[in-house]
This record gives C-alpha cells, structure tokens and sequence, in this order.
C-alpha cells in the first residue's frame, strides 16, 4: 500500500516539529549566532556589476551595488553660503532632499557643452543617512564584468581623479574608468565642512 501524498506532509510535519523540539546546544547556539552576525560577503554578481555613464565624453563606471538611484536630471538649488565647490546645492527627488555635488569637479574635467540635455540624469550614491546626487551627461547601462581583466590606472590621471580611481575596464565596445564611491563621497563632503 501505497502513502497518500496528505500521509507524506503529516510524516513531515511530524519530522519537522522533532527536529525543532530537540535541545540547542550552547556551542552551536554561539557558533549560529556568531554567524549570522557577521556582515554578509557580497555575491559575484553583485561585485561584479557596474553602472556604465558618461562625462565630458569619457566613459566611467561605479559599482551597481553602490548606487542609490538613477532619475532624470532635476532643478537644483543653491544654497546661501556654501558655493565651495563640489557642492552644488540640493535637489529632491521622490520627497527626498539630497546633496548634490559636482563630480566633473571632482574629476578635474570640463563639462560637455555639448551633451544632449534630455540624456542627462542624476546618480545617487552613499547610505540612506548620508548620500550624494551628481549629474552625468547620459547613462549607458548597466553590465556584469570580468574582475580579472581589469587593469590599473594610467599615471598621468589628474590628483584628485586618480584618487577616486579604482582601475580601468576593458570592454569589447571601449575601455570605462571604474570609480571608487567612498572616494568621491569623501570629497564632496569636505566642500561642506
């Protein structure tokens, strides 16, 4: 005789209350705690996925996982007594007021007079409790990558682009300056200090 497939999920539920009945033991009790604790590793794909955008004609890249949000460009206000650059001023978008910095400063690049300004959007890196917009000419995409093909940075990049510089891309379709977020969050927060 055969087990209906009701007798299979009592037999299971069965198994599965014995199981959580039984007694933890200290040991494992910390060892799980301690565990779960600790700052979850990101996944390949994660680490391994960038945002692909333009400046003044060169291609540039940030890690997708530490970009906040990407919107269309929007009005941004000055704010009285605090034109140092990179600060720009402030933008909402979504109900949310965001600092809003100037990263073809940071970058040491002129702007593209050029650039189709319907293309134009803002990218918002950092935390929920202290992130930054910055206005790019257009976004290209976003693209998983191959770490090991990375190289580094020429030497002949500007200070303060080379300190928020993390390597280059080689991609079949031109190479993208990878961008470190922290790097350039950092600079932007000490024009408002």
């Amino acid at each position: 005789m055969t087990n209906s497939p009701s007798d299979n999920l009592v037999d299971t539920k069965i198994g599965l209350n014995q199981l959580l009945a039984r007694p933890i033991q200290n040991a494992s009790l910390a060892k799980n705690t301690s565990d779960l604790a600790q700052e979850r590793a990101l996944s390949l794909r994660e680490e391994d996925t960038i945002l692909l955008f333009r400046i003044g004609g060169e291609r540039f890249a940030l890690p997708a996982n530490s970009v906040q949000n990407v919107f269309p460009s929007t009005t941004v206000r000055k704010v009285p007594h605090r034109t140092r650059p990179p600060f720009r001023g402030l933008c909402c978008y979504e109900g949310a007021i965001l600092l809003t910095g100037l990263l073809h400063v940071v970058l040491d690049m002129p702007l593209d007079e050029n650039a189709d300004l319907k293309l134009r959007r803002m990218i918002v890196i950092g935390s929920d409790d202290s992130s930054w917009a910055f206005e790019v000419d257009a976004v290209d995409c976003i693209r998983k990558v191959d770490p090991s093909q990375f190289r580094n940075a020429p030497a002949t990049i500007p200070k303060n682009a080379s300190s928020c510089t993390n390597c280059i891309i080689p991609m079949d379709d031109g190479d993208a300056v990878l961008l470190n977020p922290i790097a350039i969050q950092t600079i932007m927060e000490r024009s408002i200090q």
